[in-house]
């Protein structure tokens, strides 16, 4: 009995070891391309400060700021910009039915669900088109 409760508690730590490596690997993807990803090839460096958190990878939630296809920058309630790359088999659905990636806008509340690259982007696997939120307070879109 002691030597399953070892087992399963090594297994336990193993598996924070490797969310927390792949949590670390994009983190560090993201702040080493970021100019790249949201300012184009531009010299000189730029310090970044993630408030004390380390970015998700996995996904993004908020409104998209760009379409450039296939990609698509979402700004985040932090304010955190993230490039998402659609493929060809990401899904993008409005409500019950699928789109096409042309037909997503700026403008537009989205939340995505996806993998991390080693550039520090998410691949999309699905994207689903959201009604804008609404202020706690004032009932109206924030801004």
């Amino acid at each position: 009995m002691g030597l399953a409760i070892a087992v399963v508690l090594l297994a336990v730590f193993q598996a924070g070891q490797v969310i927390g490596y792949h949590k670390a690997r994009f983190a560090g993807s993201f702040g080493n391309n970021f100019e790249r990803n949201f300012l184009g090839s531009r010299s000189g460096g730029i310090k970044m400060n993630f408030n004390g958190g380390i970015p998700s990878g996995h996904g993004a939630a908020g409104e998209i700021i760009s379409v450039n296809l296939p990609q698509i920058i979402v700004s985040g309630p932090d304010k955190l910009e993230k490039t998402v790359l659609l493929g060809t088999s990401t899904l993008i659905r409005r409500f019950q039915g699928d789109i096409k990636g042309s037909d997503l806008r700026t403008g537009e509340f989205v939340v995505v669900l996806g993998n991390p690259n080693d550039a520090g982007q998410i691949e999309a696997k699905l994207i689903r088109i959201m009604p804008a939120p609404l202020d706690e307070f004032t009932k109206q879109i924030p801004r």
